[in-house]
């Protein structure tokens, strides 16, 4: 099992109040929902840093690649 640690955050009390809902309606526990979301969020800042790092390489085509690859 993964060792647990306490975070400690102010959220807006509306924000809070749906989170608590949508929970109660889906099932679903606070501690999940969140960890999910932060899990998230740092998938996809990681995607982008490297989208944005790659994104003006030279396409090569399919053609190209069946070609190289032939020779």
């Amino acid at each position: 099992m993964a060792k647990q640690a306490t975070l400690s955050t102010s959220i807006d009390f509306e924000l809070k109040q749906a989170l608590s809902l949508f929970c109660k309606k889906s099932g679903l526990k606070i501690q999940s929902v969140v960890e999910n979301a932060i899990r998230e969020q740092l998938e996809d800042e990681i995607d982008l840093a490297s989208y944005l790092a790659r994104k003006d390489e030279e396409e090569v085509s399919l053609e190209a690649m069946l070609k190289k690859l032939k020779k």
